[in-house]
């Protein structure tokens, strides 16, 4: 079988790929800067991938990077920026950068395309998200969150016209590779810059079970579906004093109002218009901070057979572990604790 990889050198287009080599797939990758290839693990860099360099806001480049007749298109690139200066930018590469990877799809006649979109088109719900639950994005304060939904339409434009396409809608995804996701929450507590926790809550989801239901899409997902992908849940308050105790920091024991982290979102945003540099906390990573956003993966356990894997623990373990190998000298730590129950998704 034969993949053609967007995103392969991001957080979890690593994962897919050590996937996709560990079951002898033939890999042709996108890449566009010569500099993140050395930045793969020594696994990776033993797999047979074929990079090729290209930008999905270039069609042209697409058109020459992309094989004829392709078994599987995975399209995992984008951009998940929060700051409003990116905003514009963002819309280049999540809307027209998937127009254009679903056109040229069909001009090269793909057997199938697997989209990674996100639980966030859904918007927010007072009760647990599914598949039926009605995507509020396109109206969302968060303009990443109105970008994948707008991605999501040009794939259901592209299906229309005959594109066998998949969407796959992950929860928040914890794991090892990540460096600019939530594994910033580890180098916020590091620097001692944490005075108190957001108050939101989150499903999870870990990258490898993740990448796993990638594949998994391609063999059983249906055309025109979306699977959302989703784990145990938590609370933004217990993640960071469970990242607080890795690091030897004091805790926080209450989250922030509201009120007060948007506040600081607000004049983070603004300040940054003058400034020209990204704010800790920005406009957009306000409103995230303090969603509580529940999701229910029981169609993909049905459809995909996706099973989640790991605690909440579990997670913030790997990712924790990948994270310190990253730091020139790694902050005083502890042994992990053991882990609590985590909340079901």
């Amino acid at each position: 079988m034969h993949a053609f990889i967007t995103g392969a050198t991001g957080f979890l287009g690593q994962h897919l790929l050590e996937q996709l080599c560990a079951q002898n797939w033939k890999i042709t990758a996108l890449y566009r800067q010569q500099e993140t290839l050395p930045m793969l693990n020594e696994q990776l860099k033993r797999c047979q991938i074929q990079w090729v360099k290209g930008n999905i806001e270039d069609i042209q480049s697409l058109r020459q990077a992309m094989p004829e007749s392709v078994d599987a298109v995975f399209h995992l690139a984008a951009n998940t920026s929060t700051w409003g200066l990116m905003h514009r930018r963002q819309y280049q590469t999540n809307v027209i950068g998937t127009q254009n990877m679903a056109k040229v799809a069909l001009e090269k006649n793909a057997i199938r395309f697997i989209h990674t979109s996100s639980s966030c088109v859904y918007g927010a719900h007072e009760d647990t998200i599914d598949e039926l639950s009605e995507m509020r994005a396109v109206d969302h304060p968060v303009a990443y969150y109105r970008s994948k939904f707008l991605a999501e339409e040009a794939i259901r434009e592209a299906i229309k016209l005959g594109l066998d396409a998949v969407i796959l809608n992950p929860c928040p995804v914890i794991g090892t590779y990540d460096k600019n996701n939530w594994a910033q929450a580890f180098t916020i507590v590091a620097k001692g810059q944490l005075s108190s926790a957001p108050p939101g809550s989150q499903s999870f989801a870990d990258a490898q079970d993740v990448a796993k239901a990638h594949i998994q899409a391609f063999v059983h997902g249906h055309t025109g579906e979306n699977y959302i992908l989703s784990g145990p849940a938590s609370s933004l308050l217990e993640i960071f004093q469970w990242i607080c105790m890795q690091l030897d920091k004091e805790p926080p024991h209450v989250s922030l109002p509201t009120w007060a982290i948007k506040s600081i979102g607000f004049f983070g945003s603004l300040f940054s218009l003058i400034s020209r540099k990204e704010p800790h906390i920005s406009w957009d990573k306000a409103q995230i901070l303090c969603s509580n956003s529940i999701v229910s993966c029981e169609k993909a356990s049905r459809d995909l057979q996706y099973r989640p894997s790991k605690s909440i623990d579990e997670m913030l373990e790997g990712s924790f572990a990948w994270w310190l190998t990253q730091q020139n000298t790694p902050p005083n730590t502890k042994a992990p604790e053991p882990s609590r129950p985590s909340k079901a998704a």
